[in-house]
């Protein structure tokens, strides 16, 4: 490593004498630079290399060492470099005057240079804290920045892979009727095939075609029925996802909804060997968020899968909306699972708090639920948990959201 950097020092006086005085004893340990007027000293101080203290003479010709001393504090470039005053002038009034100017010394002449020396000494030392300190604040910011940014990603993460499950469940959910009709079809195509056959070896009787025609009418029925019944599914599908991907306020049925948003959460409560039962009174209008709503019960429910319940158990897991008073309603997730520990229960809704550390649990899925309910349903959520075991996520939100909500981000 090579040598420090001395600092550079910067002397303003229109009195040579002062100069020569001054100089001799700083550059020996400092690199200086002198020059007799205030626009000299200005030209250096907006220079490339800029100076790292400044004594600066008071009573100057043309321009005085006040008006230096408040360019360079305007000036970003320089607001930061120290200026110690010398001066003649020792009222009280003058120096509080270069003080309110932002000097950080007031120095009274004539001056004792080992006084001098030690007051640049020392203001050296401070602006080598301060600027340190600047710079290890640029570094928490940038960090602070990185770290938003990445919380910004997984968040994003964790909508994704809920928004995926919800995919991966609407496709188990549309195949079983698919199947059905591709079935049936295959089966009227092989009567249709049949029945060609034996009209055309002239064979064929009126019972052949009575039979025939009954066939054809209850697989054209059971083909109809599963078409019809994967249209349903898919319009329910491309509903909720309009809502999770705009999340734009409207008036839904809260039974009917909480039936399109869920349905495709049900392959994967079945095949991890839970059941989901939703009690909801009917004819109950919300005007509200769905999209936020499907994805805040959709965290919590992957969350109940994930968490709740112990190796090998067959849980159960119960959504009941109840209508509350003012027109509230509250919506209880509750599990009979294995509870939550006492110490967790303060951190469940903190930033990547989790339990089962690891890239499929960032600890991000109740934070999102919690800042959704908040800001954007403009309720409340809480959970409680019993020592004997099970626990419930509590919604509460109003019926009617307030305009603040209109366009949450």
């Amino acid at each position: 490593m090579g040598a420090p950097t001395k600092a550079t020092i910067l002397i303003v006086d229109d009195t040579a004498d002062n100069l020569s005085l001054l100089s001799s004893h700083l550059k020996s340990i400092y690199t200086v630079k002198t020059v007799n007027n205030g626009d000299a000293a200005l030209r250096i101080a907006f220079s490339d290399h800029p100076p790292d203290l400044i004594l600066l003479d008071v009573m100057m010709p043309s321009m005085d060492g006040y008006e230096v001393c408040r360019r360079l504090k305007a000036d970003p470039r320089t607001c930061d470099v120290p200026v110690i005053f010398l001066t003649a002038r020792t009222s009280v009034e003058d120096e509080k005057f270069g003080l309110d100017l932002g000097a950080v010394d007031y120095i009274s002449k004539p001056i004792s240079p080992p006084i001098v020396l030690a007051r640049v000494k020392n203001h050296l030392s401070l602006k080598a804290t301060a600027d340190s300190l600047r710079a290890t604040v640029e570094e928490v910011r940038a960090a602070h920045s990185r770290l938003e940014e990445t919380q910004q990603h997984l968040i994003q993460t964790e909508k994704m892979a809920a928004l995926g499950l919800l995919v991966s469940g609407v496709a188990h959910e549309i195949n079983t009727p698919i199947g059905v009709a591709l079935t049936a079809v295959s089966h009227l195509s092989g009567l249709v095939e049949s029945l060609a056959s034996q009209f055309q070896g002239g064979a064929i009787r009126k019972s052949d075609l009575a039979r025939f025609l009954e066939n054809a009418r209850e697989g054209t029925l059971l083909v109809t029925t599963n078409i019809v019944r994967t249209a349903n599914l898919i319009q329910s599908f491309k509903q909720v996802v309009v809502d999770r991907a705009g999340s734009e306020r409207r008036v839904f049925d809260l039974k009917d909804y909480l039936s399109d948003a869920l349905f495709g959460l049900d392959p994967h409560l079945r095949e991890a060997g839970h059941s989901l039962t939703v009690s909801c009174p009917a004819g109950l209008a919300i005007d509200s968020h769905p999209g936020p709503l499907s994805e805040v019960l959709s965290i919590l429910i992957r969350n109940a899968v994930a968490h709740a319940f112990r190796p090998g158990q067959n849980g159960r897991v119960v959504l009941s909306v109840t209508p509350r008073e003012e027109d509230w309603v509250e919506l209880r997730l509750s599990d009979d699972g294995k509870g939550i520990d006492p110490e967790h229960l303060p951190k469940l809704f903190d930033p990547f708090f989790t339990t089962r550390r690891g890239i499929e649990y960032p600890g991000l899925g109740l934070y999102i639920a919690f800042n959704l309910v908040h800001q954007v349903l403009q309720g409340t959520i809480e959970v409680e948990s019993q020592p004997a075991g099970g626990a419930s996520f509590v919604v509460r939100m109003p019926r009617r959201v307030s305009a603040l909500a209109d366009a949450p981000a």
